[in-house]
């Protein structure tokens, strides 16, 4: 490859990067998550609800690219090349296209909207215990009755919501190091 073209092709990655960072891409698919996660749950089975929420997403996805590729001009061509080649296959790179690769890949979509679901739930409990100083009695190990099950329901529950919250997090401060670590030095 050309010296011009491996510029070329870099910044058609930087422009569409700098792109899917920014409000004009995030806003649009947050609202989307956020509106639409509640019905995904971790199961192995996948719903027919999820499918139709699926299609509207990939719809999303492709109207957002295709406006803003024709805004700065970028071909569909320049873009395929441009996102096959090894500056788009970095790690940091893939977890910025995320969003995008999630509108081909269904398991991938999935995974985003089971973790973004679980963080609702987390962010609902934590406002419930900052609005009333603790956290409901159904939500806490209090004098409740709850039968065997609902018993190992809720400490199944719990468990889970604190692994979501450490992988979560661990996620987080991944994406921190990665975001710190490419920044160029001046």
């Amino acid at each position: 490859m050309a010296a011009e073209e491996e510029d070329d092709v870099e910044w058609v990655v930087d422009t569409i990067a700098g792109f899917l960072r920014g409000p004009a891409w995030s806003i649009p698919i947050l609202e989307f998550m956020e509106h639409n996660c509640e019905v995904f749950d971790d199961e192995e089975e996948s719903k027919l609800s999820y499918t139709e929420i699926y299609q509207e997403y990939q719809a999303l996805v492709e109207r957002l690219l295709e406006d803003y590729l024709k805004e700065v001009g970028i071909n569909e061509e320049k873009f395929q090349e441009a996102f096959s080649s090894p500056l788009a296959k970095t790690h940091t790179s893939q977890a910025i296209l995320q969003t995008v690769l999630a509108a081909e890949d269904f398991r991938l979509f999935k995974k985003m909207m089971v973790q973004k679901n679980i963080e609702m739930q987390l962010q609902a409990i934590r406002i419930m215990k900052e609005r009333n100083g603790v956290l409901p009695e159904c939500l806490t190990e209090g004098s409740d009755v709850f039968t065997e099950i609902e018993q190992e329901e809720m400490k199944i529950l719990r468990e889970v919501l604190r692994k979501s919250k450490e992988e979560y997090e661990i996620e987080q401060e991944r994406k921190r190091t990665e975001e710190v670590s490419i920044l160029p030095l001046y």
